[in-house]
C-alpha cells in the first residue's frame, strides 16, 4: 500500500501527485469515484468505458465507422457469397 499528502487548494480542489495518478493510470477527463467510510475518503478510478474497449471509441475508429456506414448507405452492402466473389467485389471497388 502507498501513502502520501495532498493538500487542499483554494475552492477545495486537490491535485494527484503524478506517481500517482502514473502508478494507477489516471489521466485528465478521467472519472474518480469517491466513498467516505469510517471518517475515511476512498477514492477510486472508474471508466464510464472499460479501458480494453477505448480503442473503439477513438476519433480515429469512429471516423472510420463514420466513412464506412456512409459507403454502405451510398452503394448498399455487397453482394459476395463465396471467398472468391468477395474477392473480386474487393477488387473491383
Amino acid at each position: 500500500m502507498s501513502a502520501g499528502y495532498i493538500e487542499v487548494r483554494t475552492r477545495n480542489q486537490v491535485t494527484l501527485p503524478k506517481a500517482l495518478a502514473t502508478k494507477l493510470q489516471i489521466r485528465e477527463g478521467d472519472l474518480l469515484e469517491y466513498n467516505i467510510e469510517d471518517g475515511k475518503i476512498i477514492i477510486t478510478p472508474k471508466a464510464l468505458i472499460p479501458k480494453e474497449q477505448t480503442w473503439f471509441w477513438s476519433k480515429a475508429w469512429q471516423q472510420g465507422e463514420k466513412d464506412v456506414q456512409k459507403e454502405l448507405d451510398e452503394k448498399g452492402p455487397g453482394k459476395a457469397v463465396t471467398a472468391k466473389e468477395l474477392m473480386a467485389e474487393i477488387t473491383n471497388a
